[in-house]
């Protein structure tokens, strides 16, 4: 056991969202948190007995606390910070560097190449007109094009950014940050009860704070500006042109839901897009969301899209590692942080 265990047995307990008798109760009673505190502060030693219930009461590979930290994530800048219990920021932080512990060190292991694709802020964004041009030149330099983005986080990782779903309170939307100077990371609120689309448009929110320099602006306007880009980047303008054409004096709920459908965008994104676009003015705009807004129209939300997000990057990655016999199947289980038994169901069930 490595001395590192007291700060990894803290850490793993933060990332649970486990306060110190929240552990000792997940232990079955075996332990009191005065007995979790000493292994926290190194005044108590685990044996394999201990090693096993903390795991089993974790959910984590025995693994985890021999490993090494290799990653630290400081100046974390959250959305809606003031709502956001400290716990839940906490769970964030510590879910997410051991994620990318695994996540790294795989890539280390095949000898990847995990830098970022673009420059950090890259662009600079003082005019909405910059912020739309800037999503243009991302689309081209991805070779996107401008039809609807059919898997958004699986985008993301193909092009070196990592990117972690995590379900936490509802406070929290999405976070970003650069690790060791060169690893773009994306977070967001993976909850069920946020809308697919409102996940889609998080996940590119925060690749604007990676792509966009916006460090002339407030924060009030940085953030309208991560939406623009956002809203750009799911829905071109030349495709809502198709739609609406230059000037709408009036937009029905159908043509939005056709839009929403093709482009996994919400409704009301469309109408903000619409606006910033000069389709609409304000006055209209106004006028829509307080219908929006008094006929729970967010609600319905939940299904005017119907693709799947998500990114099986890391598991092909731990695939191509074991075939390539660069790990071992045990290796690679406790990188995914499974039993060896499910990570061999995962290998049986693949199809030859």
């Amino acid at each position: 056991m490595t001395n590192s265990f007291p700060e990894r047995l803290k850490a793993a307990r933060k990332m649970k969202g486990y306060s110190l008798q929240d552990l000792a109760d997940a232990t079955n009673g075996k332990w009191n948190k005065q007995f979790i505190n000493r292994l926290e502060t190194g005044e108590a030693k685990p044996d394999s007995e201990i090693l096993s219930t903390l795991s089993k009461a974790l959910d984590l590979n025995p693994d985890y606390f021999f490993r090494e930290a290799t990653v630290s994530l400081e100046d974390i800048r959250f959305r809606k910070l003031k709502k956001l219990p400290i716990r839940e920021q906490d769970k964030i932080i510590n879910k997410t560097a051991e994620h990318l512990e695994r996540y790294l060190e795989l890539e280390d292991l095949l000898g990847i190449n995990n830098n970022m694709p673009f420059p950090a802020k890259a662009k600079n964004a003082a005019t909405p007109e910059d912020v739309e041009q800037a999503a243009k030149d991302l689309r081209e330099e991805w070779n996107i094009g401008t039809d609807g983005l059919i898997n958004v986080i699986e985008m993301l990782e193909e092009h070196n950014i990592k990117v972690l779903p995590i379900e936490v309170d509802e406070a929290f939307s999405g976070m970003s940050t650069i690790v060791q100077n060169k690893i773009p990371v994306i977070v967001f609120n993976n909850s069920s009860n946020i809308p697919l689309v409102r996940k889609r448009f998080t996940a590119l929110h925060e690749l604007a704070h990676l792509y966009l320099d916006l460090s002339h602006l407030d924060e009030k306007l940085s953030e309208k500006y991560c939406d623009m880009f956002a809203g750009a980047m799911l829905l071109p303008e030349e495709k809502l042109k198709q739609y609406f054409g230059n000037k709408r004096t009036k937009v029905f709920m159908q043509e939005l839901s056709l839009i929403a459908a093709d482009y996994g965008i919400s409704l009301s994104a469309i109408m903000y897009r619409s606006l910033n676009l000069g389709i609409i003015t304000a006055s209209y705009h106004k006028f829509f969301m307080i219908n929006y807004n008094r006929y729970k129209t967010k609600e319905k939300e939940f299904h005017v899209f119907s693709g799947k997000e998500g990114s099986d990057r890391f598991l092909q990655l731990l695939i191509k590692a074991v075939a390539e016999d660069v790990i071992s199947t045990s290796k690679a289980a406790a990188l995914n942080n499974q039993k060896l038994a499910a990570f061999r169901d995962i290998l049986d069930n693949i199809p030859s």
